[in-house]
């Protein structure tokens, strides 16, 4: 049975978060992550069993917080053209750190499990915010709007704002 130490895990998600967001390469060794933490390479997989898992419960952290930031949006934005704005920041905000990574990774991976998982996700506070200010769309138009804040966050900065016109048709 494999000796577990107390707050390693998190020692680990510390120093893989450093490397992910500072190292130019946005890439590492999983020998040189364990150097950092000063334990043995073969250590790190008692706690993650794959590198792509390590990636992914660092980014857990960040997108949970990314959720709580967007669900306090939906219950304090002044107004839906603002709540819309600040969740879209708040995704870029969760998404740009990371682009660097995604991109390094097998396009023809399954993503479209995850790509389902994130929609769902979304579609609390979004829903949540449209309900705020009195704005009834069905799950079909919720869906297109989620994808639409999504893809936002995704391309160069004010793309929200030529979007905001159609977001707000659709919800006319």
């Amino acid at each position: 049975m494999p000796k577990i130490i107390p707050e390693l895990r998190e020692k680990i998600l510390f120093f893989a978060r450093r490397h992910i967001l500072e190292d130019e390469q946005h890439d590492f060794s999983t020998r040189q992550l364990a150097a950092d933490c000063g334990i043995a390479a073969g250590t790190l997989f008692n706690y993650f069993s794959t590198k792509e898992e390590l990636l992914a419960a660092v980014m857990l952290e960040d997108w949970i917080a990314c959720l709580r930031e967007m669900n306090e949006i939906s219950r304090q934005a002044a107004d839906l053209s603002g709540g819309l704005k600040a969740m879209e920041a708040a995704l870029r905000g969760f998404s740009a750190p990371y682009l660097p990574v995604w991109r390094g990774y097998d396009r023809r991976a399954p993503i479209g499990e995850y790509h389902g998982r994130l929609l769902q996700q979304l579609l609390v506070p979004l829903g949540n915010l449209l309900q705020r200010f009195g704005k009834a769309c069905n799950e079909t138009e919720l869906l297109v709007l989620t994808e639409m804040l999504l893809a936002a966050s995704q391309r160069e900065e004010g793309t929200i704002d030529r979007l905001l016109p159609v977001m707000e048709k659709l919800l006319a």
